[in-house]
């Protein structure tokens, strides 16, 4: 799904950044990254846009992330730094919050979260939650009367 942004007074369409190698990424990405299978991607810049982690591919994030992740079913993704946002996990697919790692925005697991590290209560889906000895559920700091959850920090 194509990104867009203001340049010059008009909207143009940002075009997704696609990683078709293993390897790593240093610079900070504010569109759509896509993963394509088979690939390993080790993210060290920060994400604010939509990541797509492809059937059979995986991704091992060092930094912040924020906006929407998709794991699709056989991928991986790995955060070790804050995820907000929205994470979604396919059925077989496997997202992992590394004991560094804190995630306090909406995740709707249909295959399985593994928590090492620290994760809000906005968890829906019909898939497998462990969390490990040692992980933290946080509430949150606020609740308003919509049922939004905010977190501090």
């Amino acid at each position: 799904m194509p990104s867009y942004d203001y340049r010059d007074g008009e909207l143009v369409e940002v075009p997704d950044l696609v990683i078709n190698e293993s390897g790593d990424l240093h610079q900070s990405v504010k569109n759509t990254l896509v993963i394509r299978p088979g690939v390993t991607l080790n993210l060290h810049g920060r994400v604010s846009g939509t990541v797509r982690v492809e059937a059979g591919a995986r991704l091992i994030a060092r930094s912040d992330v924020s906006g929407t992740v998709n794991v699709a079913s056989t991928a991986q993704a790995t955060f070790y730094e804050r995820m907000s946002g929205t994470l979604h996990v396919d059925r077989s697919g496997v997202a992992t919050l590394a004991p560094s790692s804190v995630a306090t925005g909406t995740m709707h697991i249909e295959g399985t979260l593994v928590n090492e590290g620290t994760r809000g209560v906005q968890v829906h889906g019909s898939g497998v939650v462990d969390d490990r000895e040692g992980s933290t559920i946080r509430q949150p700091d606020e609740t308003w009367e919509d049922g939004t959850m905010v977190y501090y920090g």
